[in-house]
C-alpha cells in the first residue's frame, strides 16, 4: 500500500502518575525513565573492530522503539518454587516505597515491574511489543515478551521477568534499559492468519537459487581471502549494509534503513518531568 493510502500511524502515551512521584525518585533523570533505544551495546563496542555494528539487522532491531529505564537499583534472590513471595529485594533506597512498584506478585520467580504508563495506538489492529532490550543479555534472568492489542486496550500492564536460576543472586542497577515498547502499525496476527505461505527446496526455485549461490560464493571467497592476510581484517562485504544485491542493483524498496529517526513527541498538558 502507497504511503499516502495508509492510515497515519498515531501512538499516544499516558503517564499515570504525577510527575511529583516520578521526579522525587529519579537519580538523575534516570529511574522509569522513556527514552528511544540506543543503537549501542556494550558488548557489541567490545567486538574487535566494532564489527558487530556491521550486521545492519542487528543494530536496526537495538533502536526500534523506546527503552522504558529501571527505576530503582536492586539485587533479586530467588529461593526456588512457584510461590508468590519466594524472591527477596533488596533495593537500594526506600525499601517501603519500592516494594509496591517490584515484586513478584505471580509467582513462579518472576520479578514484576508496574509500569507507570498507558499506551495506545491507532489504526485499529495495532499492536505494541512489549520485550526485554533487544541483544542485551543478563545472567540468570530471562525478559518476558508480550503483545498487547493497544488500539482498544486502556489498561497498564507489567514488565516481567523469569528468574532461570534459584538461590543467584540478580542485580538490576536503576537507569540501565528494562523494557522495549515496540509499536506496530500493522495488524501483524491477521497478517499472518491471511499469508500465503509456500515451503519447497531452493533448487526448485531457479532464480533465488542462482542468486543465493552468487551470493554464498562471494561469501566463502572473501572468508578465504581474509585468511589468506588478501584483505586487512576489518574489511568487509557492504551490501546489505547499502541495499543492494552483488550485481549493484538497489533493494526494490524505498524503506532500506541503516539508522532509525526517532518521530517527534508532542508534550500536551501541563508539567513534565
Amino acid at each position: 500500500m502507497a504511503d499516502a493510502q495508509r492510515p497515519k500511524f498515531e501512538i499516544d502515551f499516558y503517564q499515570l502518575v504525577d510527575d511529583a512521584m516520578l521526579a522525587r525518585n529519579r537519580t538523575d533523570g534516570c529511574g522509569f525513565d522513556w527514552r528511544w533505544a540506543d543503537a549501542r551495546r556494550g558488548w557489541m563496542d567490545d567486538s574487535t573492530n566494532g564489527f558487530a555494528y556491521r550486521c545492519l539487522p542487528l543494530t536496526i532491531a537495538n533502536q526500534l522503539g523506546w527503552f522504558v529505564t529501571s527505576p530503582v537499583g536492586f539485587t533479586a534472590f530467588w529461593r526456588g518454587g512457584g510461590a508468590q513471595g519466594s524472591v527477596d529485594f533488596m533495593f537500594d533506597r526506600d525499601p517501603d516505597f519500592w516494594k509496591r512498584w517490584v515484586n513478584d506478585q505471580f509467582g513462579q520467580g518472576i520479578v514484576t515491574w508496574n509500569m507507570p504508563f498507558l499506551l495506545r495506538t491507532r489504526p485499529t489492529g495495532s499492536k505494541l511489543l512489549v520485550t526485554g532490550p533487544a541483544n542485551y543479555f543478563r545472567r540468570h534472568a530471562q525478559p518476558l515478551t508480550a503483545l498487547i492489542e493497544t488500539d482498544w486496550m486502556t489498561a497498564s500492564f507489567t514488565m516481567n521477568y523469569k528468574l532461570t536460576e534459584p538461590c543467584e543472586p540478580i542485580r538490576f542497577e536503576a537507569g540501565e534499559p528494562l523494557a522495549q515498547f515496540i509499536p506496530l502499525a500493522g495488524d501483524v496476527c491477521s497478517d499472518l492468519e491471511r499469508a500465503d505461505v509456500t515451503y519447497r527446496r531452493l533448487i526448485d526455485d531457479p532464480d533465488t537459487y542462482a542468486k543465493y549461490t552468487q551470493w554464498s560464493n562471494a561469501r566463502n571467497q572473501f572468508h578465504e581471502a581474509k585468511r589468506q592476510g588478501v584483505v586487512r581484517p576489518d574489511e568487509w562485504q557492504k551490501d546489505y549494509f547499502l541495499g543492494r544485491d552483488l550485481a549493484g542493483e538497489a533493494a526494490p524498496t524505498t524503506q532500506h534503513k541503516t539508522k532509525l529517526r526517532p518521530p517527534v513527541v508532542k508534550f500536551i498538558g501541563q508539567g513534565h518531568t
